[in-house]
């Protein structure tokens, strides 16, 4: 399907990476929030902003280019599972433990999910890519 002279999955390539783009920003703030305490907190920050600069070339260079960008959503959907496992562990070590007081001021556990599942939606893109 072809919508302005480009195909959909460049269309879902450009949308992923504007949200990418969006997430980065909200990652940035929240991590801050948090006082960066754990160094893995440094990872998104200083990873989305690779991501997103190669779903830009991806969609400019688009053989190896959109195979590396595969690779790093990839990368990226393990981070965004692996900082679910640490958001809930942020939250179960708060006082009191797993209650929805927590959930509501401890970090968002549906916000890295979030990360990993527009991820998927790339993988599933640049697997379907008809350039």
């Amino acid at each position: 399907m072809i919508l302005f002279g480009l195909p959909l999955t460049a269309w879902v390539i450009v949308l992923i990476t504007a949200l990418f783009a969006i997430l980065w920003v909200q990652i940035i703030i929240l991590h801050y929030r948090g006082a960066f305490h754990r160094i893995w907190m440094w990872g998104p920050i200083l990873y989305l902003p690779v991501v997103i600069i190669t779903g830009i070339t991806a969609l400019v260079f688009q053989n190896l280019a959109l195979d590396i960008y595969g690779v790093l959503l990839i990368i990226t959907l393990l981070m965004g599972l692996s900082g679910l496992f640490f958001h809930i562990q942020g939250i179960v070590r708060q006082v009191g433990g797993w209650n929805l007081d927590n959930i509501m001021v401890g970090p968002p556990p549906m916000f890295p999910l979030s990360l990993s599942l527009i991820s998927l939606v790339g993988i599933i893109a640049v697997y379907f890519r008809r350039f």
